[in-house]
């Protein structure tokens, strides 16, 4: 990549017509003034101290946190902007900037303004926080001269493949891939970036028609259901000429995501391994399912002989010592293969229990795919189980149910002692996951305590056809709401909660409103479970005052009626 800049430079860089962003005036000459708007609005209320920030346009994001920077603040990514999260950073002591309520931002633009001259700046760290995969996010701090040599590492390694290009991206950069990937990397070399973080397939092919040539920065949780669904194939097919490029972190990418990626995007996804702790640590694009991972320059690795686990150490970390993971691996092919993490030990009824042992013994079932264990708090300590089934194994009533889960007890009783026998039990399709792929223990534990479930589908395509019907493709996340408690033994989706799918987005994509008047011609024929795909389909009638709908799968169709509005 041609005209590399430090983030030093970034600081002190001037108004220039070079563009910075793809939306309409997004050139370095209006992040400048952005970015010195930002200084002077933090200058004094942060006083150097800390800034909680949280934006969700990336041009807007970047010209604040260097103007956060240009104040000699230390800039602290908040996950999210909500009243909880907004009230325990004020009680560290941060500033609250950006969409936080009541948060500080400098005025819209009137015109150009002069930056600071430039100046030789602190060391300020960025804080971070884990993503809450293993239990509590913790923060981490990031010095600037480490993050300026992580961002080295990764143009030695993808600076060809997007020279070039412009960046897109599914990923937020509120969290460490995103900064890295979204707003640090495409700045520093000099690449245009979309300011919206794109969730849909049509918006990824309108971005990718509009850049020409572009590289995709995205999830294995996204990288699954895009590769996995043929509509959404067939919508970027036109816009795939353009890709140069797909990257993918925050968690593993199955093999046969990776094989769909490659036949439907055109590209095996570049894998980046890390965490926000040691930053990246390796990389590989797959050609065959066990290619090993090969480390970033000035990464070395090790195996810690007690545990087998991978220790880490990097010129962009704060020190020279190893860093030591919780995951295990094994050294191959002058690089290393990961197998899973090392074990996590609970204590229940104050006998220890290996959680990861539990989930191998499970996993060793042939009804099994994979297995998640975790302690669960009540009026005892109790395990949990999530298991993801073989499709031939999943159950299609309540009594294949309890047939199964007795099977999977004595299963593992003939490994374990009665206590660590899980006595709650959540059978999914996929797993819920974060916007980095990542299963949480957030997310493992509302599969079990649905307070805060959410209480829609996850959008994931929407296909508009010529007779002004439109085809919704829905995720059912097993944490939904309404799986908690019908019933206890299956989960199943509520038909009342089906229809008022259906009537909420009528309203959406037909323009349908009105007081609910009736049902006609309803049928469901076939169960919708936690972790489904399926698609909506919906089609208004004649007299504009009623719609058809259906939900239907590979398997056929599972619900359709006709609803009545006023």
């Amino acid at each position: 990549m041609s005209a590399w800049m430090g983030l030093d430079a970034l600081l002190s860089q001037g108004g220039s017509a070079a563009r910075v962003g793809l939306g309409p005036g997004q050139d370095w000459r209006a992040l400048a003034a952005r970015r010195e708007a930002w200084r002077q609005a933090l200058q004094a209320p942060a006083a150097g101290g800390r800034v909680a920030l949280y934006l969700e346009d990336g041009f807007e994001f970047c010209a604040a946190l260097l103007g956060a920077w240009s104040a000699g603040c230390t800039v602290v990514l908040a996950a999210d902007a909500t009243p909880a999260t907004a009230q325990a950073l004020k009680a560290q002591g941060a500033v609250l900037a950006g969409a936080f309520d009541g948060g500080l931002a400098p005025p819209p633009q009137d015109g150009p303004s002069q930056a600071q001259a430039p100046r030789r700046l602190p060391d300020l760290p960025l804080v971070v926080h884990t993503s809450g995969s293993t239990g509590e996010p913790l923060a981490i701090e990031k010095p600037r001269r480490c993050l300026d040599q992580e961002l080295r590492a990764l143009e030695q390694v993808f600076g060809p493949a997007v020279a070039g290009a412009a960046v897109i991206a599914t990923v937020s950069h509120q969290h460490y891939y995103g900064l890295l990937f979204r707003a640090l990397l495409p700045l520093c070399a000099g690449l245009p970036a979309l300011s919206a973080q794109l969730k849909l397939p049509e918006e990824l092919a309108q971005a990718c028609g509009d850049a020409g040539h572009c590289v995709l920065v995205s999830s294995p949780a996204l990288l699954k259901r895009l590769a996995g669904s043929p509509a959404a194939v067939e919508v970027l097919l036109p816009a795939r000429q353009g890709l140069q490029a797909v990257f993918s972190s925050g968690g593993p990418l199955p093999w046969d995501a990776v094989l769909r990626s490659r036949a439907g995007l055109g590209h095996a996804p570049f894998e980046v391994y890390g965490s926000s702790e040691t930053g990246g640590v390796a990389w590989r694009q797959r050609q065959a399912e066990e290619q090993a991972w090969q480390a970033l320059p000035g990464v070395e690795t090790a195996l810690d002989e007690a545990s087998g686990c991978l220790r880490v150490r990097a010129r962009h970390l704060p020190d020279d010592g190893w860093s030591q993971s919780a995951d295990r691996a094994a050294l191959a092919e002058g690089g290393f293969r990961l197998l899973g993490r090392s074990d996590r030990v609970a204590k229940v009824e104050e006998k220890r229990v290996s959680l990861t042992g539990v989930e191998r013994r499970l996993e060793a079932h042939p009804a099994v795919a994979e297995a998640k264990v975790l302690l669960l708090s009540g009026q005892r300590e109790e395990l949990g189980a999530v298991l993801r089934l073989v499709p031939a194994a999943a159950p299609q009533d309540d009594a294949a149910r309890r047939r199964l889960l007795a099977g999977l007890k004595a299963h593992l009783a003939e490994a374990f002692e009665p206590v660590a026998l899980p006595r709650r039990w959540r059978l999914v399709g996929e797993w819920p996951m974060n916007s980095l792929g990542k299963v949480t223990q957030a997310a493992l534990q509302a599969l079990f305590d649905g307070d805060q479930a959410p209480r829609w589908p996850e959008l994931l395509f929407i296909q508009r056809g010529a007779d002004g019907g439109s085809q919704l493709e829905l995720l059912l996340p097993p944490s939904l709401h309404w799986f908690r408690g019908h019933f206890p033994e299956v989960a199943l989706l509520p038909g009342v909660v089906q229809v008022h799918w259906a009537v909420r987005y009528a309203a959406q994509e037909l323009g349908l409103t009105g007081p609910f008047r009736g049902l006609q011609a309803l049928k469901f024929q076939r169960p919708l479970r936690p972790g489904t795909r399926v698609t909506l389909g919906l089609k208004a009638r004649p007299d504009g005052r009623s719609f058809e709908f259906s939900y239907h799968t590979e398997a056929g169709r599972h619900a359709s009626g006709r609803v009545l509005l006023g």
